[in-house]
């Protein structure tokens, strides 16, 4: 289900949602394809939006995966300890996680060494980073 953003569909903005992970959480999110957070915010994704991954040891945003469900609580509830229940299912939509080139990021406002940004993004920055990665 990969779909490019278009700039003409306003009544349905491209959004990304970024995730955070550390080296012992990275591989359990990509092998299991499940984004997890202790705050609520992923109960907003819907099947369709973009996902980004923030692994905030290295400082490198990865993408780009997409939604396959809605977020909920507790797909799989004893993951991570139970430490992040509020999950989505995501798939790959690029042959491997590819990193959000740095300049990109800085002529967009955003620093991942710093480690703290919305964890939504929405239009013309979503569309911008969407694009990036896709390569369109």
């Amino acid at each position: 289900m990969t779909s490019t953003p278009s700039s003409s569909d306003s009544a349905n903005p491209p959004k990304a949602f970024i995730f955070e992970c550390s080296s012992n959480t990275y591989l359990d999110c990509v092998e299991k394809s499940l984004f997890g957070s202790n705050k609520p915010w992923p109960l907003e994704i819907k099947a369709g939006d973009y996902c980004l991954l923030h692994h905030y040891e290295i400082g490198g945003l990865l993408g780009l995966w997409q939604a396959t469900c809605n977020g909920t609580r507790n797909l799989v509830p004893k993951i991570w300890g139970g430490k992040f229940p509020f999950q989505v299912r995501v798939n790959l939509v690029l042959p491997k996680p590819t990193e959000v080139p740095q300049k990109l990021l800085a002529d967009l406002g955003i620093n991942p060494a710093i480690g703290r940004f919305d964890n939504c993004v929405d239009d013309y920055l979503a569309e911008d980073l969407i694009r990036s990665l896709l390569g369109t």
